[in-house]
């Protein structure tokens, strides 16, 4: 007896020794939270590829403008959301997460997005990055990537921030949610053309029928205003039919015309991914990575999308066609710079085409 008094004693005492621990051990936790003063930041930066668009110096400038950088603050009154918030919301980068310890110092890790190319047409310059993501060129280290010129006219706007995938379908979602809408408000007006139907066949059914004890003439002046009654029906009929059909035809026409939207969001999506595939086909190969320095882009939505490259080497351009077999065709290119340009010289031509499946025509 005494033996289990003494255990439930023994323990009733370590509990209360933990019990101790843990209040002054955040009784110090907050002492030291309001006093110590966050005296280093740590930036970590993985990603970007071989250019990337921002370093530790612009990132802490970026905390600086958006009044979060930690340095200077306490323990207790550092944000970590507010700092992650604001490193997200650089264009260049993908994922940031913030950390500090109980010395005093604060931990920054990014994620940063990778640049593929750049495209500078007309009211446009942005960066496109590995995957597919578009940021303002603005703001951000000048990468070296191929530059996109031309007169292309992508789906996006030149403001747009974001995937070009996402806003595809997006905008095709809510068009097929438009088409739908003026679907569903036909309903009513055929709704009306059943009821129209019905109106004139209560008329036509109200023709009517000579009784044994009706005379002839009494006979005739009902089915004179029969007649008249049944014309007015008539023509009250056609009329309604013809309000009826020309506001269905106007949703209809609505409805071919967000289909022929559709269509051309889908040419514009088909445009931009072959140009992403001549680009990611160009940055995969360490070759062409170095050899291209400009994608001119031409045509593209109802007519089809036209590409050419500007390389390195020479002062020729390169007319690839359309987007079809773009792989293949620079292969052959290729082939044609190991057996053909190392003989006759870099200097020789201006212009090299592509267009046709397994020429190579040089002018």
């Amino acid at each position: 007896m005494l033996k289990r008094i003494a255990t439930y004693i023994g323990f009733a005492l370590l509990w209360a020794a933990l019990i101790v621990v843990v209040v002054c051990a955040e009784r110090l936790t907050t002492k030291n939270n309001k006093e110590q003063l966050i005296t280093t930041t740590h930036i970590n930066i993985e990603g970007g590829g071989r250019s990337p668009m921002v370093d530790v110096e612009s990132i802490s400038w970026w905390l600086k403008e958006h009044n979060v950088h930690p340095e200077g603050t306490t323990l207790e009154k550092l944000d970590i959301a507010s700092i992650e918030s604001a490193v997200k919301s650089h264009n260049a980068v993908a994922s940031a997460n913030v950390s500090a310890t109980y010395d005093g110092s604060v931990k920054i890790d990014i994620e940063l997005r990778e640049p593929i190319a750049r495209l500078r047409i007309a009211g446009y310059d942005m960066y496109i990055t590995k995957d597919g993501y578009l940021l303002p060129a603005r703001g951000v280290i000048p990468a070296h990537v191929p530059v996109i010129t031309g007169d292309y006219k992508p789906l996006f706007r030149s403001d747009y921030m974001g995937y070009a995938e996402s806003l595809t379908k997006d905008s095709i979602a809510t068009l097929d949610a438009n088409i739908l809408r003026m679907e569903e408000e036909k309903l009513p007006h055929y709704k009306q053309i059943i009821d129209n139907n019905k109106a004139l066949r209560v008329v036509r059914r109200s023709s009517p029928k000579k009784n044994l004890f009706q005379s002839k003439e009494e006979y005739n002046i009902l089915v004179t205003a029969y007649k008249e009654r049944y014309s007015v029906a008539v023509e009250s009929h056609s009329q309604k039919e013809r309000e009826i059909r020309s506001a269905i035809e106007v949703l209809e026409r609505r409805q071919e015309e967000a289909r022929q939207i559709i269509d051309g969001i889908t040419a514009q999506d088909g445009d931009f991914k072959a140009l992403m595939e001549l680009i990611n086909t160009i940055q995969h190969d360490t070759f062409w990575s170095a050899e291209v320095v400009q994608i001119v882009a031409t045509g593209g939505g109802k007519s089809p999308l036209q590409l050419a490259i500007i390389p390195r080497s020479g002062h020729f351009t390169v007319d690839l066609g359309t987007t079809e077999s773009l792989t293949t065709k620079l292969n052959t290119l290729r082939r044609f710079y190991d057996k053909g340009l190392k003989n006759v010289g870099w200097e020789r031509y201006r212009s090299i085409s592509l267009r046709y499946k397994g020429q190579v025509v040089c002018r």
